[in-house]
């Protein structure tokens, strides 16, 4: 979706000078546009293509993605920020039981994350650079929790996080682990979307079927209804 929209990033060479060489930027353009925007450089891919996903959600001119309202359980989500209390490394480390070292690598991971919040949810945005190589591309890494801490377990919700921060085309999956790399210790749930919305998983169904109550009804089965959340 980011390719899409005129989103691109760039890795400077000797060419581009000692300031930029070895850096990376993203850039977005689109037809009628005099001259490219440029984003900062940064120090890796990753953190470029996070400031590019910053930029097309926070940049008014750019059409969010829009979804029938009557399906719609969520409100919109918006750009936000950590407060300096939380990027403090003493007191990061003191709340959490860890070496101010550890704390500090942490913290420069939260810097690195874009970060969206609406009414009911907080989602952590990361890149992550070709985990499956570079066939299927870069991929977002949405670490997602309720604000009041709550179970999160309406399917729907997850899914239309994943449209609206991500793209609706863009496909993503749960992991499920073995037992010997669980991690479980909080009300905290993880998606991982393929940057590239071409890239489909090799499993899972090809056509899309959707039935609403009545539908489903007819055919004895039980769904609940778009637009009613879950109880």
């Amino acid at each position: 979706m980011l390719q899409e929209e005129g989103y691109r990033v760039h890795c400077g060479g000797r060419d581009d000078g000692p300031e930029l060489a070895g850096r990376f930027w993203f850039t977005w353009s689109v037809a009628g546009m005099a001259d490219c925007e440029v984003g900062p450089s940064c120090a890796d891919s990753w953190e470029a293509w996070a400031g590019a996903l910053d930029h097309r959600l926070a940049n008014s001119r750019i059409g969010v993605h829009r979804f029938d309202a009557a399906s719609m359980t969520l409100a919109p989500f918006h750009a936000a920020t950590l407060s300096p209390e939380t990027l403090d490394v003493r007191s990061f480390a003191a709340r959490h039981g860890l070496s101010e070292e550890v704390a500090a690598s942490q913290i420069e991971r939260l810097r690195a994350q874009s970060i969206y919040m609406n009414d009911l949810y907080q989602v952590n945005v990361e890149a992550v650079h070709a985990p499956f190589g570079e066939e299927t591309g870069d991929m977002f890494w949405l670490s997602i929790k309720r604000r009041d801490r709550g179970p999160v377990r309406d399917w729907r919700e997850l899914q239309q996080i994943k449209n609206m921060i991500v793209g609706d085309e863009h496909e993503g999956f749960e992991v499920y682990p073995a037992e010997s790399r669980l991690v479980d210790t909080a009300n905290q749930y993880h998606l991982w979307v393929f940057m590239d919305p071409a890239v489909r998983l090799p499993v899972g169904y090809r056509h899309r079927e959707v039935l609403d109550s009545g539908a489903a009804a007819a055919v004895g089965a039980w769904q609940r209804g778009f637009g009613v959340a879950s109880v």
